[in-house]
């Protein structure tokens, strides 16, 4: 439990700093900003994959829906708990670059940063606490020794999460110039003839 939460709490924002240093490297044209939401993006999209694919595991091992057992269902949590802690920060690390867009007076003050992140994720970090202060407990320590079967089902909800990154990732990289930097042909602006 401790090692894996330990774990967790290095591999997620070692991953973020490794992308955002290849980023540099690899789109040294690219703002702060535009490397942080990227990477932030494809190490959601890293968690969602182990997510789905740990919640697989899990399901087709379960012969007995109520009662089979794996380690994974018991080990993944702690690291969903160690994602969601480290997706909080960076969520608000993604919101306070966005706001030096707008002016310096915007982004001088802490606690009014911290509000209007509050007020603009609302829905993302009351998931997030929700998370992590309501389902943590119920799967570690209320629900027994029953139903690894439906705690790998919860895991494969992160399916969508890949997808829908991508979106965002393909979104952005048309607006800061991605399509230049190799063969994306989706990302190619449309020629007028």
């Amino acid at each position: 439990m401790w090692q894996t939460l330990a774990l967790g709490l290095v591999f997620f924002p070692a991953l973020f700093a490794a992308c955002i240093r290849s980023l540099r490297w690899l789109a040294p044209a690219w703002s702060l900003k535009d490397r942080i939401l990227l990477s932030g993006r494809l190490v959601s999209s890293v968690q969602a994959i182990m997510a789905t694919l740990s919640g697989l595991v899990v399901i087709f091992s379960c012969k007995d829906v109520v009662h089979g057992r794996h380690w994974i269902a018991r080990e993944y949590v702690w690291i969903v708990v160690s994602y969601m802690t480290y997706d909080i920060y960076v969520m608000y690390l993604c919101h306070w670059h966005k706001t030096q867009d707008k002016g310096p007076a915007d982004g001088k003050n802490f606690w009014e940063n911290l509000r209007s992140f509050l007020q603009k994720e609302r829905l993302m970090v009351t998931h997030h606490l929700f998370i992590l202060l309501v389902l943590t407990p119920v799967a570690v320590h209320l629900r027994g020794e029953l139903g690894d079967f439906f705690v790998g089902c919860i895991f494969t909800a992160e399916l969508s999460t890949p997808f829908v990154s991508l979106g965002k990732i393909l979104m952005q990289g048309n607006a800061v110039g991605l399509a230049h930097l190799g063969p994306f042909p989706l990302l190619q602006p449309a020629r007028l003839s």
